[in-house]
């Protein structure tokens, strides 16, 4: 019977669904103990962080390369920790370059394996299907095409639902109604994200209050990321309010639109239904390989799902402060747009799948090992 759970997670968004699982599973079973490597969010959901996750948070092909002797030391302290206080079962969230070769540990130990949020190894070139194939017990996937995808591929593969769908207050959200005069910004949640992507969003903020000087700006924070940092690439004499990262939820509602960095803060914003800019950059060597690996057209879930570019993407050499300013005027002045796009964002929650993802994937995991409560 389960006893410890080990969860890990190694990004702000795996740590916002560490920590909502962690939560799910100790309201089945009180008496579990879940540990692993996280953030504040697994913290504060009743997880104890052994190993925290900003040991890895790396952005671009450089960081990482840098980063490696830190990477495999890190991986080999988390081994050695389960060596000394073995868990019962493993649960993997999302990130496979790091998981991977710890699956392969944790399956030499005969410890059980399960992977959350599956990778996306349906829009990216990468490695690691064969152990998924060998040593995963289950794959609890979000997106409603995964299972099948995992499944041809021999993998034991079930589906969830996207836990946004329950994190997200989705019916206090839609009794707000959004303010015209406010754009939302969401720089991502790295520093280097911040720094890539900050300078443009801010020089295009600039030429819109030049133009229209009744609008208004909003940050949200990303945990990890300090209003200092954000303040680094913002001008002084630009007004902008910082928002604290549980309050971006109703930030992006309360938004005309909102400028976001490409990653989960996208598919926030087309649940929410709010129409988004999309941006993105990476350093050179990082960008080479991502367009030599990449299977997907589109960056957004929200355009994956749609299989259509709702939200304009611009990337690399287009993420840049004249793309963001024309895409931004052009919708400013064609609120009609603006609203049919809203509506039409509101199919995406049909698309993405039922409510009760979260539940599902803790009974998963907690199934015929421990004793859960109804």
């Amino acid at each position: 019977m389960f006893r410890k759970v080990w969860i890990n997670c190694s990004e702000a968004s795996g740590d916002m669904y560490a920590g909502a699982l962690t939560r799910e599973m100790l309201r089945l079973c009180p008496g579990l103990e879940i540990g692993g490597m996280g953030g504040a969010m697994f913290s504060r959901a009743g997880g104890v962080v052994h190993f925290p996750m900003e040991l890895i948070c790396f952005s671009g092909f450089l960081d990482v390369l840098r980063g490696l002797p830190g990477i495999f030391r890190l991986q080999r302290r988390i081994v050695e920790f389960w060596k000394r206080d073995r868990p019962d079962c493993i649960v993997m969230v999302d990130c496979p370059d790091f998981n991977i070769p710890l699956i392969k540990a944790a399956r030499t130990m005969n410890i059980p394996v399960y992977y959350f949020m599956a990778p996306q190894f349906w829009a990216w070139k990468q490695q690691g299907m064969k152990t998924m194939q060998k040593h995963v017990r289950n794959i609890i996937c979000a997106l409603p095409f995964e299972p099948e995808y995992f499944q041809n591929r021999g993998c034991r593969a079930i589906y969830a639902g996207h836990p946004l769908q329950d994190i997200i207050p989705l019916q206090s959200l839609d009794r707000i109604a959004p303010n015209q005069r406010q754009i939302g910004i969401m720089p991502g949640s790295r520093r280097k994200e911040v720094a890539f992507l900050l300078p443009d969003f801010a020089e295009a903020a600039r030429r819109i209050r030049r133009n229209m000087p009744w609008m208004t700006f909003r940050i949200a924070r990303a945990p990890g990321i300090s209003e200092k940092h954000l303040r680094r690439f913002w001008p002084d004499d630009l007004p902008v309010a910082i928002v604290e990262p549980e309050e971006r939820f109703q930030m992006i509602r309360e938004s005309s639109l909102v400028l976001a960095a490409s990653g989960t803060a996208t598919f926030e914003t087309g649940l929410i239904g709010t129409p988004t800019i999309v941006s993105y950059k990476l350093d050179r060597p990082a960008a080479f390989l991502v367009r030599r690996l990449a299977f997907s057209r589109f960056v957004s879930l929200t355009n994956i799902l749609f299989q259509k570019e709702l939200f304009p993407e611009y990337l690399q050499e287009r993420a840049n402060a004249d793309s963001y300013y024309r895409q931004i005027v052009a919708w400013l002045r064609n609120p009609n747009h603006l609203s049919d796009l809203r509506n039409k964002l509101q199919e995406l929650r049909h698309i993405a799948g039922p409510t009760g993802g979260m539940t599902a994937a803790a009974r998963t995991i907690l199934a015929k090992n421990t004793t859960v409560e109804a």
